[in-house]
């Protein structure tokens, strides 16, 4: 089985071993390089004297490595795979196997030439027990959402006045027993519920909109059999199943010039975010590219506004797809044209209305807007379109200003993201060149 470098960092169990894997990487660092169909081998040199006997089987794939990492698989075992991948030609194709890739296979059940009915029928215990552990995972989550049911039927009959005031306590608690559920997306939406109250002059509304969501989850969760397969997928995503990566890469997915639209970064329980998103010149498709990084670790792509590209994303299962994966970056490109966008502000509200009927959960939709004024009053910035009816946009620092500016109260054309309450503006178009702002 050949992997693309991509499907293989993600293989890796964190950012930091993907990155000293990619380091690894290189020819001076290994000796007695070698590949069948099904294994790679190698030795890697360790900081001192030694070499680190590493393999893989690409049936899986599977990893072994002598070294005493406790991380698995291993920067070695990554650093071999994407080595293989980038200069297949320097690993040699020998007859037989060395003594110790011999005794891996043998600890394995494996043979030089294995039985494919075994692989299958091990294949298909494998998705037997897959699909059992699920089933186990969607009936903890299931009980933890009757738990919030009923938390939040109590809170209702208190009154939101109740909410004020309350401890970090109050809220953690009920907050770990949904992690405990396995519910960690519904615990995130609750550990926020105290910045409510401090950011929020009309917290009142903002709070039953928040408890509006997980109400929606707990009444989602009550016809989940019911639900059509993508929407039943998209709402277990919500609350809390993640989808790993891998299992999307290994999807088709689609090839086209991706430009750039915007981004926006921030940080959300200590864990740093990026929205990215893009847009395919040929498919007319757009993308989120939602990306996540702990500490200083960085993120796998480095993505510039009005960047374009060649290559295959693939979006992950949903009811309306918009978050996707890069499966391959071919190259850059240098021309790009124009993408279409909304005239009017009624016509972006009924596509986005469209959107909310086939998943409710939709909670970033890109916008972009063609023949738009932007008008500040005070702090206050407000987007007009050609029938004068208007949004009133967040802009971060400065933005507003800027954009009052590249307007000269003239109409431009502004890209951004709307997030059911408000926009939030990343990049104008001016004369086919995408400018962030």
């Amino acid at each position: 089985m050949i992997f693309t470098p991509e499907q293989i960092r993600s293989f890796a169990p964190d950012e930091g071993t993907a990155r000293r894997g990619e380091d690894l990487a290189t020819i001076h660092k290994w000796r007695n390089l070698a590949m069948t169909n099904d294994y790679l081998w190698g030795e890697c040199k360790s900081s001192g004297a030694a070499f680190y006997q590493t393999q893989v089987s690409l049936k899986g794939p599977a990893f072994k490595c002598s070294c005493p990492s406790r991380k698995f698989p291993c920067k070695h075992a990554i650093g071999l795979m994407l080595l293989n991948a980038e200069q297949p030609r320097v690993f040699s194709k020998p007859e037989d196997y060395p003594a110790w890739v011999k005794e891996w296979m043998a600890s394995r059940g494996a043979t030089a030439q294995p039985d494919a009915s075994a692989d299958e029928a091990s294949a298909k215990k494998n998705e037997d027990q897959r699909l059992k552990n699920k089933d186990a995972r969607i009936n903890l989550m299931a009980s933890g959402v009757a738990d919030l049911e009923q938390w939040l039927q109590d809170l209702l009959r208190q009154g939101l006045a109740a909410t004020e005031g309350q401890s970090y306590n109050y809220w953690q608690s009920i907050a770990s027993r949904m992690v405990d559920a396995k519910l960690g997306g519904v615990a995130r939406r609750i550990r926020q519920f105290p910045m409510i109250h401090s950011a929020n002059t009309d917290w009142p509304e903002r709070m039953l909109m928040e408890l509006a969501q997980l109400y929606l989850i707990v009444k989602g969760f009550e016809n989940l059999d019911d639900l059509p397969g993508p929407l039943q997928g998209e709402l277990l995503t919500v609350a809390g199943l993640n989808i790993k990566s891998a299992d999307v890469l290994a999807q088709k997915g689609i090839t086209d010039d991706w430009l750039v639209m915007g981004m926006i970064e921030g940080v959300e329980e200590n864990l740093n975010f990026r929205h990215t998103w893009i847009y395919g010149s040929h498919s007319e498709s757009i993308a989120l590219l939602l990306e996540y990084s702990f500490g200083d670790q960085g993120y796998p792509h480095s993505w510039k506004t009005g960047q374009a590209f060649n290559g295959e994303i693939v979006y992950y299962p949903s009811a309306y797809p918009l978050r996707a994966i890069v499966k391959e970056k071919k190259g850059v490109v240098a021309m790009f044209e124009e993408p279409r966008g909304y005239h009017t502000l009624g016509r972006f509200f009924e596509h986005y209305s469209k959107a909310l009927a086939q998943n409710p959960w939709v909670f970033y939709f890109p916008c972009y807007l063609e023949s738009v004024i932007p008008t500040a009053e005070g702090d206050r910035l407000f987007i007009i379109d050609e029938e004068k009816k208007y949004i009133e946009a967040l802009p971060k620092d400065q933005i507003g200003w800027k954009l009052v500016g590249l307007s000269g109260g003239e109409p431009l054309s502004i890209f951004g993201e709307w997030t059911g309450e408000y926009f939030l503006p990343l990049s104008v178009i001016v004369e086919g060149n995408v400018i962030a702002l």
